[in-house]
């Protein structure tokens, strides 16, 4: 089962063998050589909370809400590794036939966390080939012909906000918002009022 690493963020992270609570999901980091996910940075609970540093290999398994590692040691002090998807949204997709594919907007991952599909602008998805795709430092790049392999993204293809609220809630506030500044009129301007003459009394 495909899943975007955008619902990934904001996660809690739990430990199974000590019941904890370690934080919710800052940052995910993919490896770009290996088109893999590389692991995760995680922000201890309430004001101040310090980061952390899970590895990909000492992820459990992955719920709707939440996401497990074994104990609490596995939460480690260390820089991340990789690049965040933070800094990997809005770069250019590009195929190596010299077309500009679109722009990412989020990455779809497999259940080995292995890099499968991108998400790319104007709702549209495309399969990668990992021996050919390039994560590089202004674009990523795609083998010749991928344009050929660009669909539209199914309708259940939902981020963060919708993960969070529900679907139904996200979409509602989107059409709620788009019909608001269809309707709403600029108010009218009244005009100026004109400056009263002031009569001078005759000597």
């Amino acid at each position: 089962m495909f899943r975007q690493l955008h619902e990934i963020q904001g996660m809690q992270v739990v430990t199974l063998t000590e019941g904890r609570i370690m934080g919710s999901v800052q940052k995910v980091y993919l490896n770009p050589t290996k088109k893999r996910v590389a692991g995760m940075v995680v922000r201890e609970p309430g004001f101040g909370g310090q980061d952390s540093w899970i590895e990909i290999k000492d992820v459990d398994k992955v719920g709707d809400h939440v996401i497990f590692i074994n104990r609490a040691a596995m939460c480690k002090a260390k820089p991340p590794v990789g690049r965040s998807l933070k800094d990997l949204m809005g770069m250019q997709v590009t195929s190596k036939d010299g077309k500009i594919l679109g722009s990412l907007v989020d990455i779809e991952i497999d259940d080995e966390w292995r890099v499968v599909e991108l998400n790319l602008s104007e709702k549209r998805v495309v399969k990668i080939d990992p021996r050919h795709a390039v994560f590089g430092q202004d674009a990523i790049l795609l083998r010749a012909g991928a344009a050929a392999q660009i669909r539209s993204a199914p309708r259940h293809k939902t981020g963060f906000l919708a993960r969070v609220f529900g679907i139904e809630t996200v979409q509602e506030t989107a059409g709620a918002i788009s019909r608001a500044e269809k309707t709403t009129v600029p108010a009218e301007r009244k005009p100026a009022p004109k400056p009263k003459k002031i009569k001078r009394r005759k000597r």
